[in-house]
């Protein structure tokens, strides 16, 4: 689906110009429930690496109540509980890239 004005300006916020094309080309793979808000919420959740942004987007594909759980504000915890369980999964991401995932054109 095609990216939105306000998701290209989370993106160039977030991720390096030299790898605007590949966010974008990742970003438009995703075709699932609620893409506007997906697609936001995997970019703040990668922190402007590839490689998470992917493995978010993966997820988004099974289960996107999840990835918008995480990606957004939830009212059922607080701040720190809900930044700690970002921070938790993330670590547990960076541990298993191997390489920064690039479009697969699938």
């Amino acid at each position: 689906m095609a990216v939105s004005r306000a998701t290209r300006q989370l993106c160039d916020a977030t991720f390096p110009d030299a790898e605007a094309a590949s966010v974008l080309s990742l970003l438009d793979l995703y075709a699932g429930a609620e893409c506007e808000r997906v697609h936001q919420a995997v970019v703040r959740l990668s922190g402007g690496r590839l490689g998470r942004l992917r493995m978010w987007l993966d997820e988004a594909e099974r289960n996107p109540e999840t990835v918008l759980w995480f990606g957004e504000s939830p009212s059922d915890v607080s701040q720190d509980t809900h930044a700690f369980g970002v921070d938790f999964i993330n670590g547990l991401l960076d541990r298993h890239l191997d390489t920064p995932a690039e479009p697969t054109g699938e």
